[in-house]
């Protein structure tokens, strides 16, 4: 076979090897800034609510026999009417001690556990009491 026929016949294979070990690995590479998901399955962007995340605080104020209405992502009704018991969770313990001593009207009257800031309103003691023990489980300090 005359030489010009054998590198007719190399280059092309040459550049079909070329493209294959190149394409080897390739993978598409998440825009920056997003977070890779694809080896990390579960993850989906899905924020924790701080009422059932562990420690459930709703399970634990409903085992007490109270009545628990969610109100938005972070705020809890305990017991019937607006005159109930009253809970709003900051999102981390300082931000709840910030809130408390910030000044601002809506914030007066409550009492923060850990991130929790309670407003009493009309409960009575033995509510109040549960719910307290409820909101404190997993505080430290």
């Amino acid at each position: 076979m005359p030489s010009r026929f054998r590198k007719v016949i190399i280059a092309p294979a040459c550049g079909l090897a070329a493209l294959a070990i190149a394409a080897c690995g390739a993978t598409t590479k998440p825009l920056a800034g997003t977070p890779n998901i694809s080896n990390a399955p579960g993850i989906h962007g899905k924020v924790d609510d701080p009422r059932t995340n562990k420690p459930n605080h709703v399970a634990c104020i409903e085992a007490s026999h109270l009545t628990v209405k969610l109100i938005g992502q972070t705020d809890m009704r305990i017991g019937s009417g607006p005159g109930g018991p009253y809970v709003h969770f900051a999102p981390t313990d300082g931000a709840a001690q910030n809130d408390q001593i910030s000044g601002v009207p809506k914030f007066e009257g409550a009492e923060v556990i850990g991130s929790a800031l309670l407003w009493p309103n009309a409960g009575s003691s033995s509510e109040l009491k549960a719910i307290e023990s409820c909101l404190a489980q997993g505080v430290s300090g």
